[in-house]
């Protein structure tokens, strides 16, 4: 069985609200949805980090 990530399972909960469509979910305006900026599957650009109550700059 594989291993299921967060970002996978960030991807495979938007593709479930999504009725399994990878079109609608990359076409997504649910901009709202705390999933949103996760659901291509990456961690978005410039995002804080929050490490043991340590804020980090992901660059």
């Amino acid at each position: 069985m594989a291993k299921l990530t967060p970002m996978k399972a960030i991807r495979k909960k938007c593709l479930e609200c999504c009725c399994g469509s990878y079109n609608k979910v990359k076409l997504c305006s649910v901009t709202t949805c705390p999933l949103y900026g996760y659901r291509s599957g990456h961690r978005p650009k410039g995002e804080e980090i929050i490490a043991d109550g340590n804020e980090i700059e992901n660059t």
